[in-house]
């Protein structure tokens, strides 16, 4: 019993080493093995597996470097890359904050993102407010309209990549009472 309770917990923390190391690579783009290793404070071989096991996993690719003294770099394949508009790094920098803290208000969340984002109040409460009703967020103290603002905790973290509001094109069909997605199209605003 003893030697599993050790095993899961190492696997547990193995995992969580990896989520905070993929949320690097996320951040940095271009990255070698000594950068994932410097920012999470481990050492040079555990960083090395991780990253050859994305690359295995098809998540990243050599981006240059590798052939006689030069250092290996690598970068995100596209599939894995994160989209570059200003709504996706805004919910990509909410979301990173949400997993750090344990409760926080739209306030916090908008003081923990990058300053040259520059992410208002309005952009935070918006995004708790599409989490809250797809069910990643719980209400843990209301708010009072005037003195305080509510407070949130993530009840669902699915990974570092933030989960964003899509909307789809769909015909209503008033006969079977039901809508069928159109494939392809996207709907107003997204």
């Amino acid at each position: 019993m003893l030697m599993h309770t050790h095993q899961t917990t190492t696997a547990k923390r193995r995992a969580a080493v990896e989520a905070k190391a993929w949320e690097i690579a996320l951040r940095m783009e271009v990255f070698g093995y000594a950068e994932i290793a410097a920012e999470l404070l481990i050492g040079m071989e555990p960083a090395t597996d991780i990253v050859r096991g994305w690359e295995a996993a098809g998540r990243v690719r050599v981006q240059r470097g590798g052939n006689g003294n030069s250092r290996k770099m690598f970068e995100l394949t596209p599939a894995y890359r994160e989209p570059k508009d200003r709504g996706s790094q805004v919910s990509q920098q909410l979301w990173t904050a949400m997993r750090g803290l344990k409760s926080f208000t739209p306030v916090d969340l908008a003081s923990h993102c990058r300053a040259d984002l520059r992410v208002d109040l309005r952009e935070a409460s918006a995004y708790c407010q599409t989490l809250l009703r797809a069910n990643y967020l719980r209400v843990s103290r209301t708010a009072v309209p005037g003195k305080r603002e509510a407070t949130y905790r993530l009840v669902k973290n699915t990974g570092p990549r933030a989960p964003r509001e899509k909307r789809v094109a769909a015909v209503w069909d008033p006969n079977d009472s039901a809508y069928a997605y159109v494939p392809g199209m996207t709907g107003a605003g997204k």
